[in-house]
């Protein structure tokens, strides 16, 4: 709910100025769609990677483990809402479904590769953790990449 209404913000300030009266631009939304991305996978990917070291302090991974998890939730006004700017009404339900189900599908290979890799590394302490947390920073990034490379709300189907 934040990350919308945050989003829902952005747009009306960025586009209040005197230049645009009020009327929201493509590279508005593309920017604003992009700023919470980022923050969608680059947030858990530092919360991923520092968990990685596998702190002493319970209370530290814990703080770390729901910073990965709630950072999340701002891809409602990135990646969640993208799909209804560049398909509309129509094509929305279609769109988000086909860009979602290669990730639905690599998530749920993910995670047997897991199960593989903490058994792999299951006589060093700790490392398995420590493989599978940089793994998941590393996929985040590189989401967030392709995103910020890729993405613009201009809008393909009607």
């Amino acid at each position: 709910l934040t990350a919308g209404n945050l989003a829902d913000f952005m747009l009306v300030k960025l586009s209040s100025g005197d230049s645009n009266n009020g009327i929201v631009t493509t590279e508005t939304r593309t920017n604003v769609r992009k700023i919470f991305q980022s923050v969608a996978l680059f947030g858990p990917a530092t919360c991923l990677f520092l968990l990685s070291s596998l702190p002493e302090q319970a209370t530290t991974a814990q703080i770390l483990l729901g910073g990965a998890v709630g950072l999340q939730a701002m891809d409602a006004a990135g990646f969640g809402a993208a799909t209804q700017e560049k398909a509309g009404e129509r094509w929305a339900g279609l769109l988000y479904s086909l860009t979602s189900l290669p990730g639905v599908m690599i998530g749920s290979i993910s995670v047997s590769v897991t199960g593989q890799i903490l058994d792999m590394m299951s006589s060093e302490e700790g490392s398995g953790w420590t493989t599978v947390f940089q793994l998941n920073s590393m996929v985040c990034v590189v989401g967030a990449f392709c995103f910020l490379f890729l993405y613009d709300s201009k809008k393909e189907f009607d």
